[in-house]
């Protein structure tokens, strides 16, 4: 009898304590002492059939910040613009702390950028953005080096030509161009016909170690998988190490070839990120933040945040446009007004006089959204986020995939419709695939360039068709971020 009192009892305290945690938090559904909304969010993920069409049927019951309870520790999702803005970009220093998975804290030793915080953070990201802007991203320079690898790309596609026509994957098209650009970047090597087996083995070690997590592998301790799947954990270990030895192979050659007087840094004339690194290293010594590890796995970092989104973005975008050729021609027609009927390539200096174009990117950028599930803020302490009550201790994110498709933000989110931000000027700033806050895409103005100018150079070229079948299926429903639809595509040249 006093058993049963003591686990009655017992239950009703944690019962209760659940319930005035939950009290403290914004609404959500109701969640239960240990497992908190698990049963529900598995239900949801099987019968709505993904990720984001569950974050988004728990935003219209519960409003556009929520909570959810991933065991016992509680996540609240903002899923509109301004309180995203207001939270952590007005408030950016109290959330640049970004919550990282045992797991990959495990694989990265805390080194790096993308599964790092504090001191060492600051220091890779300050060093990357100094060295990026040195190297004229977002500037004259940077647009030479894209045009320069579409160029090549493109002189590709005209050679292979049969009859005006070429027919390629879109994946091998997108990923050499975009990789060879960050590649040239990181450690001053492009890839074409000649080396491009080099970089699609790169690109294909990448994409097992992508592929390999899942969100039950980002959640349990790493003491668990270690123990109970250790076969798991040692794919997992070796995707990592073998995905970081191909991105940084270049570097460590010039580091020998540094050693046997091969090469020399001109301080002057720096080449690229891994010469910079290593002057760095040359005039202070390695420490702890500059180092040959950390500049493997920083390598590898900026590999991924150069090359995944931006690929995926293109292959998703050239999906909708052939399944809206209006939207396509609507466009061109707006490229070839403004560059005389082609008689240039067009430039990044075109971008305020092509307000359809910039319209297309922003919808196609919105429906793309690379993230299923947004990085993870820590909440150090009680604050208000859109009118709810936020207690301190939990993890709050900008829900981007959820923003996404919000239909009090976006009128109709499931239809592809450029022409909603001419109707309204002010909603194109309301699409954010690269988050908000200290922890924004250290890529954005790379990526923004590559973008504007593959996708409006290309229009420019060529007209597409569609070779197989065309899907806006997604294609990992249940992941963290998204895979792009296996496109093959026709290039006619114009």
């Amino acid at each position: 009898m006093f058993f049963v009192l003591l686990i009655s009892t017992l239950l009703t305290w944690l019962v209760v304590r659940q319930y005035y945690k939950a009290s403290r938090l914004p609404p959500g559904p109701i969640s239960l002492p240990f497992i908190g909304n698990l049963p529900q969010i598995i239900y949801y993920l099987y019968t709505t059939g993904g990720v984001v069409n569950t974050l988004d049927l728990f935003r219209k019951r519960y409003g556009n910040v929520f909570t959810l309870w991933v065991g016992p520790i509680p996540h609240v999702n903002i899923a509109d613009y301004e309180t995203s803005h207001e939270v952590f970009v007005k408030n950016a220093n109290k959330y640049a702390e970004k919550f990282h998975a045992p797991m990959f804290r495990e694989l990265r030793k805390d080194i790096g950028i993308l599964t790092t915080n504090g001191d060492h953070w600051q220091e890779m990201r300050r060093f990357a953005l100094f060295t990026f802007r040195n190297m004229g991203v977002g500037k004259d320079m940077m647009e030479m080096r894209i045009m320069e690898e579409l160029n090549a790309r493109c002189a590709d596609i005209d050679k292979a030509a049969v009859n005006g026509v070429t027919t390629t994957q879109a994946a091998e098209f997108f990923d050499l161009t975009v990789g060879s650009i960050i590649n040239s970047i990181l450690v001053g090597k492009r890839f074409d016909e000649h080396n491009k087996h080099e970089f699609l083995k790169i690109k294909e070690t990448m994409d097992a170690s992508f592929e390999t997590f899942s969100p039950f592998d980002m959640t349990v301790p790493v003491w668990f998988l270690r123990r109970f799947f250790p076969h798991r954990f040692e794919q997992m270990l070796n995707a990592q190490e073998t995905s970081k030895e191909f991105a940084s192979k270049e570097a460590m050659k010039r580091i020998e070839d540094i050693k046997s007087g091969k090469y020399v840094i001109d301080e002057n004339n720096l080449q690229d990120y891994t010469d910079a690194f290593l002057l760095k290293i040359q005039k202070d010594g390695e420490n702890a933040n500059f180092n040959v590890d950390c500049l493997k796995t920083m390598i590898l970092d900026l590999w991924i945040t150069g090359q995944e989104t931006t690929t995926t973005t293109l292959i998703s975008g050239f999906n909708q446009l052939l399944l809206h050729p209006k939207v396509m021609e609507k466009a061109r027609n707006e490229i070839f007004k403004i560059t005389e009927n082609a008689s240039r390539p067009l430039s990044l200096a075109d971008r305020v006089s092509t307000p359809y174009l910039n319209a297309m990117i922003g919808e196609i950028q919105r429906h793309a959204s690379i993230l299923n599930v947004s990085f993870w803020k820590y909440n150090n302490e009680p604050v208000y986020m859109g009118g709810h009550f936020v207690d301190s201790g939990a993890l709050v994110c900008a829900q981007l995939s959820a923003l996404h498709v919000n239909e009090t933000v976006f009128e109709n989110p499931q239809e592809f419709d450029p022409d909603r931000y001419i109707r309204d000027e002010k909603l194109l700033q309301k699409v954010i695939p690269f988050g908000v806050g200290k922890r924004s895409c250290l890529g954005e103005a790379l990526a923004r360039s590559e973008l504007y100018l593959i996708f409006g150079n290309l229009l420019l070229r060529y007209k597409f068709q569609p070779h197989g079948e065309l899907s806006t299926k997604e294609q990992m429903p249940y992941s963290a971020g998204k895979r792009p639809f296996k496109l093959e595509m026709q290039f006619l040249k114009i």
